[in-house]
């Protein structure tokens, strides 16, 4: 709750039941999870990281 001032937040939120809590609810990874998760980000990222690389070489073209 970073939006939050520290004692703000302790008013409303016992943090240590906050925790059991969500240790209740947090879902356990399966087997695949780990690598869908790797290939989601690179899916995710590469665009984006491509389109910089491109903009700093053609800069790096026109400039040099």
């Amino acid at each position: 709750m970073f939006f939050l001032h520290k004692r703000r937040f302790k008013k409303l939120v016992d943090e240590k039941q906050a925790e059991e809590d969500f240790a209740k609810v947090r879902p356990e990874l399966e087997k695949g999870d780990v690598p869908a998760m790797i290939i989601a980000a690179f899916v995710a990222f590469l665009p984006f990281i491509i389109v910089i690389a491109g903009g700093l070489l053609l800069l790096a073209w026109i400039f040099g």
